[in-house]
């Protein structure tokens, strides 16, 4: 039968064990710091913020022309000649057949010798033979063919070309504008979204701190009525001895102390479960001696100044509606971006070459440069629909986005609307509880003093403890209550902080 004494004593041994001077106390602001910090989604939430900006600048880049670089290295297994096998072999060996060339030319005949009168005059070719041997026309013939049809072939069986290349947009159908615009609303939704994973981090910290403040308040009440107990069976005992009370009176005070001495363990171990959470919560090691400010305090709630708010106020500080209208806005711009992608374009581009062979001034088998500077414009025609149709979807799902925002809206005005009764609700459940408490006082207090003149039963003393145990409790719970529906309306209307 003194099992759950011996435990009840054990517990408060364990629980007080550590010094005092030890123990460290946190405030409800302390604890939402360290909570925010500790917060691994937060932390999450953060580093969108800090994707979001960086994605912010690479949009605003797209305003900026684009300069790169490129370098080509070709080998190739034929070279390109402009004549056919057959004309090169002819403008060759032009000397070889000077007979007829000196014939015709002296006939004035030139249909033999077409390809030579393709570059030079008939005059030139008769003075070109007066003032030589056939011998020597023949010669130079060859040679001046042989050197045309070289310079009429371009070796390129090694190209080198590089290139730096600058392009300026300037006309894209806003699409630059409306992407930049798609970034601005995602930074800001990362950041409301942050504020989102702050304020369920903040309302974690504030059920786990005074759900502390609740079970280390029960928990007094419990050692008290253990208390009672333990007087109320010295009592009995000694009114036994003297043959005034019955040992099923000792039986009855005892059963009903083992109980109390029972809830007394569960009530210390939720107390150590309660600060193992808010040390989880708050990042310290779950076996961290901590106590909360409030939890040594005589629990009395005082109400907080009325916080005013408006529909309009709701849906401005409401990280959900926050988000849901700037995902409205992001949508829109992608309609606009839809759009863009079947409007006329026009860029500026510029480019400076390097060349290996060069063509500047003849065939160069050296490094040789250029630049060029032009418009590029596109102008889609027909695409059987499609821009029409994708531009359609995309305002699709801004409707969608849209009616999801006037729900929420009918959502969240109904939660505060249910928040704004449950506080009603509470009040008038802490008036009572504190009536009932005085009540359950006084006969505590009346029954104590019958009991102590010999005039009521030590059962009706005992119905008057555990009477008085649940009005205390009753009124606990609701000044915790009361506590959390405050906190549960500021997260409504958004102004958790």
């Amino acid at each position: 039968m003194k099992i759950y004494g011996f435990l009840a004593s054990f517990a408060v041994s364990m629980a007080f064990a550590m010094p005092l001077s030890a123990q460290t106390t946190l405030t409800l602001e302390e604890c939402r710091t360290k909570a925010l910090e500790n917060s691994s989604q937060s932390k999450i939430a953060r580093e969108k913020v800090n994707a979001a900006t960086y994605d912010k600048k690479a949009a605003f880049a797209n305003y900026l022309p684009k300069v790169s670089a490129t370098g080509l290295y070709l080998h190739n297994s034929e070279d390109i000649s402009f004549l056919s096998p057959e004309t090169q072999s002819q403008v060759s060996t032009l000397g070889n057949s000077f007979q007829n060339v000196v014939t015709d030319v002296l006939t004035s005949n030139l249909s033999d010798i077409k390809i030579l009168s393709q570059f030079v005059s008939k005059q030139d070719i008769q003075k070109f033979v007066e003032n030589l041997t056939p011998e020597q026309v023949r010669e130079q013939l060859n040679r001046i063919g042989g050197e045309l049809a070289d310079n009429l072939s371009v070796d390129l069986d090694n190209v080198y070309v590089g290139m730096v290349s600058v392009e300026q947009p300037l006309y894209v159908g806003g699409k630059i504008r409306a992407y930049n615009n798609v970034t601005d609303y995602a930074r800001e939704l990362a950041s409301v979204q942050m504020q989102g994973e702050d304020e369920k981090v903040i309302l974690a910290v504030d059920e786990a701190y005074w759900q502390i403040v609740s079970v280390a308040a029960k928990l007094r009440l419990t050692d008290q009525y253990v208390e009672l107990l333990e007087q109320m069976e010295h009592n009995i005992v000694a009114l036994q001895s003297e043959g005034l009370a019955t040992q099923s009176d000792v039986l009855s005070v005892r059963v009903r102390l083992n109980e109390a001495q029972m809830s007394q363990v569960k009530a210390l171990n939720g107390l150590a479960l309660s600060r193992m959470l808010l040390c989880q919560l708050c990042g310290l090691p779950l076996d961290s001696d901590i106590s909360v400010a409030d939890e040594g305090c005589e629990l009395m709630y005082v109400s907080k100044d009325s916080v005013s708010y408006t529909p309009e106020s709701i849906i401005e500080n409401r990280t959900e509606l926050k988000s849901l209208d700037l995902a409205v806005n992001m949508y829109n711009e992608k309609a606009r971006i839809v759009r863009a992608d079947f409007l006329p374009t026009v860029a500026l581009t510029g480019n400076y070459v390097l060349t290996n062979p060069s063509v500047r001034g003849g065939v160069k088998y050296d490094f040789n440069d250029m630049w060029n500077v032009g418009l590029v414009a596109k102008l889609p025609l027909f695409h059987f629909g499609e821009g029409m149709n994708k531009y359609r979807r995309a305002k699709s799902d801004v409707l969608m986005t849209q009616y999801q925002l006037d729900d929420a809206i009918g959502k969240v005005n109904l939660q505060v609307s249910q928040y704004e009764m449950k506080i009603k609700e509470c009040d008038s459940r802490l008036a009572m509880s504190e009536k009932n408490l005085d009540s359950a006082s006084e006969n505590l207090r009346v029954a104590n003093v019958g009991f102590s003149e010999g005039v009521v039963e030590p059962s009706l003393v005992m119905a008057a403890q555990t009477a008085w145990l649940k009005a205390n409790s009753e009124q606990v719970d609701a000044t915790i209550e009361r506590i959390m529906a405050d906190v549960y309306l500021r997260q409504a209307i958004g102004m958790l902080k």
